[in-house]
């Protein structure tokens, strides 16, 4: 069993993603600075429940001494992926810190990695991550150059009800010539039905298990591709993590699961984080609407901390509200 293993010397025709084969130890290491590369590791031990029972970061150390911790999410069997998109160019060093200190398949795992800097044409990857200017009223990527938001609301775009790949590829093209920057996407759990209705089920099914004991990798499997060809193409995926009445219908256990898992799965990508949509709307047909509103507003303030903890890239976070963002949490500093 090689305990780490990295896919594929070559870039994806349909997604950005540096893969890689071969054991760490034996192979020349190299990322793209901005652009998303994947490691897999895979443990010997089996676990009953690994979703639910493994927890496995990788702690990535830059050329400049600082550090950022970056979470690892379960691929299905006894595989686990980690993304990382390097923000400058030099070499890395990395280690993995698992949950199951005993198994050394996962955790204990050291090594380093190149990055060159990116040579292309792609906005997203040439000039970094999004952030907001030091004028606090504007955006910019992280090298200074503006970033004007002009998004387009694609909620179900990562179920069958636009197809993969001509309607996906086509909606696509059409945006950009039009000068769009930026999609607005649900992550599976969407509004205007019930939980795992049939309509938001994709090529891999639904995103959870009906009774959500754990996650469908193979959905996230099939998203990953459309995320990966709006990234490609110079468009920004806005990751809208659920709608806000999942919340109370969750548990903020079972949703914080969901936002460490958007985060391990695209979080490499230069992606926005919309914590929720309609954040403090109750579900439509809820008999406790003031409850549950209550209920939203306090959940999706922890959640927005959670977040931001979680997520070492620093990708910027917002939420889609009923009435004003600063009303759908109760601490307006997150």
């Amino acid at each position: 069993m090689k305990p780490i293993s990295r896919r594929g010397f070559v870039r994806s025709g349909t997604a950005g993603l540096l893969l890689f084969a071969g054991d760490l130890k034996s192979q020349t290491r190299f990322g793209v600075q901005n652009s998303p590369s994947e490691w897999s590791l895979r443990s010997g031990k089996r676990y009953s429940d690994p979703f639910n029972e493994v927890e496995l970061d990788v702690v990535f150390k830059s050329p400049s001494g600082t550090e950022q911790r970056m979470p690892a999410f379960w691929a299905g069997g006894s595989e686990w992926r980690v993304r990382y998109a390097p923000p400058a160019a030099g070499r890395y060093t990395f280690r993995t810190l698992c949950n199951d200190t005993g198994n050394t398949d996962l955790h204990g795992q050291t090594g380093d990695f190149s990055v060159e800097a990116y040579g292309g044409t792609n906005p997203l990857y040439r000039h970094g991550s999004l952030r907001i200017a030091s004028d606090r009223r504007h955006l910019e990527h992280s090298d200074g150059t503006p970033f004007f938001w002009l998004g387009d609301t694609w909620w179900m775009s990562l179920c069958k009800r636009l197809p993969w790949p001509d309607g996906f590829q086509t909606l696509a093209a059409d945006r950009l010539r039009k000068g769009f920057t930026l999609v607005q996407i649900v992550a599976g759990l969407y509004p205007d039905m019930e939980p795992l209705d049939e309509r938001g089920a994709n090529e891999g099914g639904y995103p959870w298990e009906r009774d959500f004991s754990r996650i469908n990798p193979a959905y996230f499997d099939a998203a990953d591709v459309r995320i990966a060809y709006l990234a490609d193409h110079g468009l920004v995926p806005c990751i809208v993590g659920s709608w806000g009445y999942f919340l109370p219908r969750m548990g903020i256990h079972k949703i914080k699961q969901h936002w460490r898992y958007l985060v391990a799965r695209w979080g490499a990508y230069p992606t926005v984080w919309c914590l929720a949509g309609e954040g403090t709307m109750p579900y439509y047909l809820s008999k406790t609407p003031d409850r549950d509103k209550q209920v939203q507003k306090q959940g999706w303030t922890e959640i927005a901390r959670y977040v931001r903890e979680l997520d070492p890239l620093r990708r910027p976070i917002t939420v889609h509200p009923s009435r004003s963002a600063h009303e759908s949490v109760d601490d307006p500093s997150v």
